[in-house]
C-alpha cells in the first residue's frame, strides 16, 4: 500500500469519527419522547395540593382533571411542566405538611392550592419560602396576601352584593344564618354578608356558630323554629351541610334554603331542589365541553378555576423565562402580579390587580332536577 492510499485511509477514519461525534452530540440534545431535532426543554415543577380523598373529594379530583386537561392542551412552550399532586384531604395540618414537602423534597417552582382552609396554611408558607402560589378556590381573599400569593376565585363581596341584590328581588325582609365558624371560606363570605347588609332593609334574626365535625344541630334548629324567617342560609362544608338540612327538614321547617356557594360542596344537591343560591363565576361553555370530551364527566364547582390557575402559572413562567434555564421564582411572582387581559374558562379579559386576585363575578343559580343550573 503505497503513502497515498496510507493518507486517504486515515483521513477517511478521521472523518467517520467526527461524524459519529456530531450524531452523539445531537442524540444527547433529543428531547425525553425521542423526537429528533427538538433540544430538551428545562423543566419546571408545580406542586399541587387538593382534597383527593375524604369529604370533598368530587371537587379535589375535578380539580386534577381540570389541570391535567390544561397541561395537555399545551403548545409550543419554552419549558417542559412537571406535575407533583398531593391529597390534602382538606384538612390544612395536612396541607401545611404538603407544602413543605413540595418546597424541600420536590423543590417546585410553583404550588398551588385549594379552598380557604388548606390556602390559608400554603399561602403563610409560601411567603415564608418566597414560592409563588395560586389558590383558585377560596373566597377568603386573605389568601391571596403578601407578595408571593395570588388566588383566582369570585371573592366573598362579590357573593354578597349579588346575594342581597337577590334576597330585595325576592322580597325577603328577615333570615336566619347558620355558618361554620373555623371555616375560613364560610366565615369571610358571613363577615362580608353582615357587613353589607347595614341599611338595606334586610333583618337577620339569628347567628348560628358552629365548628367542623358538629353532628347535632337539634338544639340550635329550636331556637330558630318559631323566628318566622323568611329564609335559612347556610354556609357550611359537607359533611355538615347535609347534616344540618336533613336536620332542619326532620325539625319540620319549610323554610326555603339558600346559600352562597356551599351547595355544590355536596354530592347530595336533591336535599335542595328548587332553592335559588349564589354561586362562583360560570365557565365557559367550551371549556365544559373539552372537560366532558376528556373525562366522560361534567366538571364540578372549582374545575375551571384550578384550569386557568395552572395556565396564568404557565403564561408567568414562560414570559419571565428565557427558555433556557428556569427563572426564579422572584421573576415568576413579577410575572405574575403583571397579568392582563388573560382569557380562560371564567372568560376573557381578566386580570390580576394589585391585590394578587382575579375577580370574577357571582352568579344565581337553582338546583333543578338534582342539578345546578344558572338564572339567566
Amino acid at each position: 500500500m503505497n503513502k497515498s492510499i496510507k493518507i486517504l485511509l486515515s483521513l477517511a477514519v478521521i472523518l467517520v469519527v467526527i461524524v459519529a461525534g456530531i450524531v452523539i452530540n445531537n442524540n444527547s440534545l433529543n428531547n425525553s419522547s425521542g423526537n429528533v431535532g427538538k433540544l430538551v426543554k428545562p423543566t419546571v415543577t408545580i406542586g399541587i395540593t387538593l382534597p383527593l380523598t375524604g369529604d370533598v373529594a368530587i371537587l379535589g379530583e375535578s380539580a386534577q382533571n381540570a389541570i391535567i386537561l390544561a397541561k395537555e392542551q399545551l403548545k409550543d412552550t419554552k419549558y417542559d411542566y412537571k406535575l407533583v399532586f398531593e391529597n390534602d384531604q382538606f384538612k390544612p395540618t395536612l396541607g401545611a405538611t404538603i407544602a413543605n414537602k413540595l418546597i424541600s423534597v420536590d423543590k417546585a417552582d410553583a404550588l398551588m392550592s385549594f379552598g380557604s382552609p388548606v390556602g390559608h396554611v400554603v399561602s403563610i408558607i409560601a411567603e415564608k419560602y418566597k414560592i409563588p402560589h395560586v389558590n383558585a378556590f377560596a373566597s377568603d381573599d386573605h389568601v391571596a396576601d403578601g407578595e408571593y400569593n395570588f388566588l383566582d376565585y369570585t371573592p366573598a363581596y362579590e357573593d354578597s352584593k349579588l346575594f342581597i341584590q337577590e334576597l330585595q328581588k325576592r322580597n325577603v325582609k328577615k333570615l336566619v344564618f347558620f355558618g361554620q365558624q373555623d371555616n375560613p371560606g364560610a366565615l369571610a363570605i358571613i363577615n362580608a354578608f353582615e357587613k353589607d347588609v347595614k341599611g338595606t332593609g334586610i333583618t337577620v334574626l339569628a347567628s348560628e356558630k358552629f365548628n367542623t365535625g358538629t353532628r347535632d344541630f337539634r338544639s340550635q334548629i329550636d331556637q330558630i323554629k318559631n323566628l318566622g324567617a323568611d329564609i335559612i342560609v347556610l354556609e357550611a362544608s359537607t359533611p355538615e351541610l347535609e347534616i344540618l338540612a336533613r336536620q332542619i327538614k326532620q325539625a319540620g321547617i319549610k323554610t326555603p334554603l339558600t346559600t352562597m356557594e356551599a351547595f355544590e360542596f355536596s354530592d347530595q344537591l336533591s336535599l335542595f331542589e328548587g332553592d335559588w343560591y349564589v354561586n362562583g363565576a360560570d365557565p365557559s361553555q367550551w371549556f365544559l365541553d373539552q372537560y366532558k370530551n376528556r373525562f366522560g364527566k361534567d366538571a364540578k364547582f372549582g374545575a375551571a378555576n384550578q384550569y386557568d390557575g395552572f395556565n396564568l402559572i404557565v403564561q408567568a413562567v414562560e414570559t419571565a423565562g428565557d427558555g433556557k434555564t428556569v427563572p426564579t421564582k422572584e421573576q415568576i411572582k413579577d410575572a405574575l402580579s403583571q397579568i392582563k387581559s388573560f382569557n380562560g374558562a371564567l372568560g376573557e379579559n381578566l386580570s390580576i390587580d394589585e391585590n394578587g386576585l382575579v375577580v370574577s363575578k357571582a352568579v344565581i343559580r337553582i338546583i333543578k332536577d338534582g342539578k345546578p343550573v344558572t338564572v339567566k
